[in-house]
């Protein structure tokens, strides 16, 4: 069956397609379904507009329109576009493309969720497929081919490019519930910029067990329990850190000298703990307690 529209000297015929409207229910559907074959594929359906035959610069080829209508009192209606399920192979795929422009910048895709004035705006949802694995999102380059970036439920990778620049005219803040790891083979710079938020505390030695501390810190200040460490006297303060390990690096410097010279002379690490070695360098006692700064570094 064909139905067109006739041809005109200036514009050509139009067919329109309307289904009737319905007083008290809903109106009447449009429903246009390809042919089905017992044997072979089913027909393909097919909506386009002509290719413009003009030669003027202002031959277009006709615009496409899909929309649902506005509603005053309730939702408007739904777009779907979805391709059928496959029980014995793989499911068809929806591609989404723009033409080719031989002489200026190719057309764009632009993607726009609904704008609220009375409450949230709508999101846009980017959703591999579930399977043995969850299906990504993957950036591609059109020149190769090649994926450059790809998106996950495990995986953010950009591996691809030669760099990836991230900026913020605010703040950009990177969150991890477990370990976050930063490697680069030609080192991390830090831009000189001003660091800071270190993970840091400050307790006093014998508050519970004397000669002992716990600080589970990566920087801390150390406040001696003797307030009279004679002259060349020595004490051994046990820091009790979960941050500290075998091969740590514990870097401990006086802060405050409490009217001697304290000289840190030994920073042994070991498994969840490390030995601090003072000795009072001074010719007389001190005369208040002292304080120690320390540093991890893993």
């Amino acid at each position: 069956m064909t139905i067109e529209g006739g041809d005109g000297p200036n514009s050509g015929g139009s067919v329109s397609i309307s289904a009737g409207s319905g007083a008290s229910t809903g109106g009447g559907l449009i429903s246009i379904t390809s042919g089905i074959s017992n044997d072979s594929s089913s027909g393909t359906a097919s909506l386009k507009t002509a290719d413009a035959a003009g030669s003027s610069a202002g031959s277009s080829s006709g615009n496409l329109n899909l929309a649902t209508g506005s509603s005053a009192y309730s939702t408007s209606g739904s777009m779907n576009l979805s391709t059928g399920s496959s029980a014995s192979s793989s499911s068809g795929s929806i591609s989404v493309s723009v033409g080719n422009s031989v002489s200026t910048d190719g057309g764009a895709i632009n993607l726009t969720a609904g704008s609220a004035t009375g409450g949230v705006g709508g999101s846009i949802i980017l959703q591999g497929g579930s399977g043995t694995s969850s299906g990504s999102v993957r950036f591609v380059n059109p020149a190769t081919s090649a994926n450059f970036g790809v998106i996950s439920d495990s995986t953010f990778d950009f591996s691809g490019q030669s760099s990836v620049s991230m900026s913020s005219t605010g703040t950009v803040e990177l969150t991890a519930s477990s370990t976050m790891t930063f490697s680069a083979s030609n080192g991390i710079s830090m831009g000189d910029s001003h660091i800071f938020g270190y993970e840091k505390g400050s307790e006093t030695v014998g508050t519970i067990v004397p000669g002992e501390l716990t600080l589970n810190k990566m920087l801390g200040k150390i406040t001696s329990e003797s307030t009279n460490l004679a002259a060349s006297a020595t004490d051994t303060i046990t820091l009790y850190n979960s941050r500290v390990g075998v091969s740590s690096l514990v870097l401990v410097t006086p802060s405050a000298a409490g009217g001697c010279k304290p000289f840190v002379y030994e920073a042994v690490p070991s498994s969840g703990y490390v030995t601090i070695g003072v000795q009072n360098m001074a010719s007389s006692a001190c005369t208040s307690a002292y304080t120690l700064s320390f540093w991890v570094v893993n």
